[in-house]
């Protein structure tokens, strides 16, 4: 009996939880060997839309982990898109702060690493069905940029209400 119960409040709780991000098309992040990007390290990100709705509209963000061995309290990135048909958007400049303005650092973590969500884009509409690559590429003056352990992006629906 214990067991059907538990099953039961398994399948339930995994319902539960994978609705709550339903409005998530993509999140993945690439790891930066050894903390260390270097400018030629271009990180690619394939996504796949298979609907076009004519209503919605999505929000993106850069996903940054870094140490506290970085030594600046801001970043910037360069952001290609290409769409499924093969054409390239202008390259986009983003930067993104580190630290408050009393120096801490921003973002969640322990002491040593700090997670970041950088929203940079709103009400973005993805009008071609098929696969969109985005390449982000550290843009700094420095060839090889200590304290960054990852990188990636996040694209959310956003509410009809907006």
């Amino acid at each position: 009996m214990k067991k059907i119960l538990y099953l039961n409040l398994l399948i339930v709780s995994t319902i539960v939880f994978s609705s709550c991000n339903s409005d998530v098309l993509f999140d993945k992040s690439q790891n930066v060997e050894k903390n260390v990007w270097n400018k030629d390290d271009i990180k690619s990100f394939k996504v796949k839309v298979k609907d076009i709705d004519r209503v919605d509209t999505y929000k993106f963000a850069i996903n940054l982990c870094n140490t506290t061995d970085y030594k600046y309290n801001n970043i910037f990135f360069f952001l290609t898109t290409i769409y499924p048909d093969g054409s390239i958007t202008t390259r986009d400049t983003i930067e993104c702060e580190l630290t408050n303005i009393d120096g801490t650092w921003k973002g969640k973590g322990n002491a040593d690493t700090k997670d970041n969500r950088f929203w940079f884009a709103k009400n973005v509409k993805l009008n071609q069905k098929g696969e969109y690559i985005f390449r982000l590429e550290q843009a700094t003056r420095d060839t090889n940029l200590i304290g960054v352990e990852s990188v990636g992006i996040h694209i959310e629906k956003m509410p009809l209400n907006n």
